[in-house]
């Protein structure tokens, strides 16, 4: 039955009007209790759970036939629906804001990810307020919302204590979110923020390591738990993205102990494996096509044993990572069932916000970083460095931050081909879908193919819960949906395909599809090439016309194999010429807009150049630290130290797969600097501090700037040189995506581990200030140097984040 007396259409929702009576006392007056209530979901709308893991392809989880075991995706599968025509953008924030928005990606400001914020409509990632996210509907309409896990939709440098907050999780539609604001996160040492707050790593509930994605589970239960408590029927909506299976991998031995040797044939026959599950499972038609391989990954058989032994070991942990996920997912729906709401709770797991990542290089890396950092490693060096750090059983401990080779990316993904950023083809854009309602699915464990997009999410969920798309929110008349409603075909496998057409780019990778047609360039570049020399080619005087064109007819080719551009030039025209309307209409142009540093487009100079902190300051979120890469910097602080001396650390940033401390030690002002674990310098003092006030400082003086800068670095006390000492390379881009910066400790893992003992070697004087100066020495013709530099070197970071 319709609702009446409420108007869904603006939010926030009006008080409806006084119904009652007044006098001048309580005699003869009557009371209207609604004065006192809130507003409600309509009746009957169901609870609802979106799930979204990171990072992972189509051929990777159990259920759609990979080799990882995902017994609770199946369990929920085969008492659902699996839908293997669904699709995402490619890449992490814009697969995200078109999940939360219902709108596509360059509308909403996201062609690229959070942490780059460029200068065009397309690419500034900043969520619009006439487009507000559906999690804002659903709680304007009286559900109870709860975030958790992974968010990535705060551009960076708006991450810390000062905000602004209005792209906050708190402010775009979650009463509660509990979890970490960028692209990643080391799963033992996390930066984690509750509501509108760091809180900085949490700590091991029993004796053994701190794990997050264990802790998601356990804050999600423990929200359904208290929410249910105080109110027990009103519905709510929960959104749990999972840090899995987004570098770095991390996960507990007894996870990946389980694949061992499972993957020593490599990514060929994994691939072939897989695609043969794939059909016997029914998730693939019978007639599907495995597209050749594809010449960008070696052949397994051409790499030497130590080679295979190392990448099977790679893949053993990311089996393990993911599983484990999984496992914390089925926690959360058993706590579901436990509580009597699993058969009204719409359950939206999607697996994978872009297809598996292929940002390990072909050699896989033992930090993530150098590879976000452009720090090319020949397999020798990145082998002894993995030794280095601990060998090949580190691999998924706190002591690496590592990602695996490209060739398992690209078996994830089968049965398509390339993978993350790459919009034009299937393995960057479709991921496997479950849905689970018992209440409203009634054939369980059926498959359904209807053509259905990320942003389809939004308007199907507001379907079920019976709630309008509003015209207003907070008095911003509202653009449209571009997603719509798949709710039917819940419970008709015959219900029309209504998502009939949609375009997709990412980083000039791009494609139109209607109708079943897709016409697709992606432009020639291997995605995990960042550096500028590569992109030069696509600055100005780059024609995207001139890329290699392909056509596909996706209802007789499910595994985009077939070429037919030359044997349909007027389709392939019509198509082209719907995707540059297309891609005018949603703010996609100009292509790159998310890379403009790399072609002489540099932000503003910055106007502050020093940074004062006092007090007890903890979790400065990595992107919100003085900017001290590829130039010169100085570091100082005024400290009391008390009668017999003091130690600990003063100000610390990240850990010791990159990063620096400035710390006394034994009684001797240290520095160290870690670059990318790749190098780690460090410089100590010979005599010990005095007693008293001391000023301290750290000096590093640039070679030049420019990216990775060597340079000398001078430590002073009380303004007397007491150590000097040459760093050959620096950082270029980001010590950490995600470790954050302390005064007075080194919270988490730490940079030098001298002191890992002690953690976080708080330290035991007083600190009075610490002061960053950025720009020491520069002229205004070098700061616009430095700021186009780091500006690049920030770009090929975002694109991989």
């Amino acid at each position: 039955m319709p609702e009446t007396g409420i108007n869904r259409s603006q939010l926030p929702i009006r008080r409806p009007p006084f119904a009652g009576a007044t006098e001048r006392t309580l005699s003869g007056s009557t009371p209207d209790w609604n004065q006192a209530s809130h507003v409600l979901p309509p009746e009957g709308a169901p609870n609802v759970l979106l799930v979204l893991i990171d990072d992972a392809g189509f051929g990777n989880p159990s259920t759609f036939g990979g080799p990882i075991q995902t017994p609770n995706y199946t369990r929920l599968a085969d008492n659902g629906l699996r839908y293997n025509r669904f699709h995402v953008t490619a890449l992490c924030s814009p697969t995200r804001a078109a999940l939360l928005t219902g709108r596509n990606h360059h509308r909403v400001g996201f062609g690229m990810v959070g942490e780059f914020s460029g200068p065009f409509p397309g690419y500034n990632a900043t969520i619009p307020h006439d487009c507000a996210p559906f999690p804002r509907i659903l709680q304007e309409n009286g559900y109870l919302t709860g975030g958790f896990g992974k968010w990535h939709l705060t551009p960076d440098n708006q991450q810390g204590f000062s905000g602004p907050f209005d792209r906050w999780p708190t402010r775009l539609g979650f009463d509660y979110f509990w979890g970490f604001l960028g692209g990643e996160a080391g799963q033992y040492d996390p930066l984690i923020a509750e509501n509108q707050k760091m809180i900085g790593v949490p700590a091991a509930k029993g004796p053994d390591p701190y794990y997050m994605q264990d802790d998601l589970g356990d804050q999600t239960i423990d929200w359904l738990h208290r929410v249910r408590s105080e109110k027990p029927t009103t519905p709510w909506f929960a959104y749990v993205a999972t840090g899995c299976s987004h570098a770095p991998h991390h996960v507990p031995r007894k996870w990946s102990d389980k694949y061992r040797g499972v993957f020593d044939e490599g990514w060929d026959v994994m691939r072939e494996q897989t695609f043969a599950r794939q059909k016997a499972l029914g998730v693939i038609p019978a007639d599907a096509e495995l597209p050749p391989r594809n010449d960008a990954f070696p052949t397994w058989d051409s790499l030497d044993e130590t080679h295979k032994r190392l990448y099977a070991r790679q893949m053993e942990v990311y089996a393990g990572y993911s599983e484990n996920a999984d496992w914390n997912i089925g926690r959360i729906v058993d706590a579901i069932d436990e509580m009597g709401e699993l058969d009204n709770t719409v359950i939206v797991w999607i697996w994978g916000d872009n297809g598996a990542s292929m940002e390990g290089t072909l050699t896989g890396t033992f930090n993530e970083m150098t590879t976000l950092n452009g720090i090319p490693l020949t397999p020798e060096q990145q082998m002894g460095l993995l030794f280095k750090q601990g060998g090949l059983e580190a691999w998924g401990g706190e002591q690496l931050a590592p990602h695996y080779s490209a060739g398992w990316a690209w078996a994830g993904n089968t049965p398509f081909d390339w993978g993350k950023q790459v919009a034009s083809h299937l393995g960057g854009t479709r991921n496997p879908l479950v849905v689970h309602w018992p209440s409203g699915i009634s054939d369980a464990g059926a498959l359904r193919s209807h053509y259905t997009h990320v942003n389809d999410i939004g308007a199907t969920v507001l379907d079920l819960a019976g709630i309008p798309m509003p015209d207003s929110v907070d008095g911003v008349q509202q653009q449209p949906f571009d997603g719509v409603t798949f709710a039917d075909s819940f419970s008709d496998p015959a219900a029309p395909e209504r998502h009939t057409q949609q375009y997709y780019e990412i980083l000039g990778n791009r494609a139109m599809y209607k109708d079943g047609w897709l016409y697709c360039q992606r432009m020639p570049r291997i995605p995990w090439t960042f550096d500028p020399e590569a992109l030069k080619k696509f600055g100005p005087g780059w024609d995207p016309d001139a890329d290699p064109v392909e056509l596909y007819y996706l209802p007789d080719d499910f595994t985009q194999s077939k070429n037919l551009a030359a044997d349909h030039p007027d389709k392939t025209k019509e198509l082209a010429e719907l995707f540059w309307a297309e891609a005018g209409r949603n703010n996609v142009l100009p292509l790159l807009g998310g890379l403009t540093s790399f072609f002489g487009m540099t932000p503003p100079l910055p106007e502050v150049s020093k940074f004062v902190f006092r007090g007890d300051i903890q979790n400065i979120p990595s992107g919100m630290i003085p900017r001290i890469y590829n130039h010169s910097y100085t570091i100082s602080a005024d400290l009391v130290v008390p009668e017999g001396g003091a130690e600990g650390v003063i100000v610390a940033e990240a850990d010791h797969l990159g990063g620096f401390s400035l710390f006394v030690q034994d009684g001797l002002l240290k520095h160290t600097y870690s670059m990318l674990g790749v190098f780690v310098y460090t410089q100590a003092a010979e005599l010990p501090l005095p007693t008293g006030e001391v000023a301290v400082e750290l000096v590093f003086t640039a070679d030049a700037p420019k990216p990775a800068t060597g340079g000398e670095v001078t430590l002073l006390v009380n303004g007397e040189p007491v150590a000097t000492g040459r760093m050959e390379h620096t950082v270029p881009a980001r010590f950490s995506g995600y470790s954050g910066m302390d005064i007075g400790r080194d919270n988490g893992l730490v940079v030098d581990r001298s002191y890992a003992d002690k953690a976080p070697f708080a330290f035991t004087g007083k600190i009075k200030q610490v002061v960053f100066d950025v720009a020491p020495d520069l002229t205004d013709e070098d700061r616009h140097a430095l700021n186009e530099h780091a500006a690049q070197a920030l770009a090929a970071h975002a694109a991989s984040a």
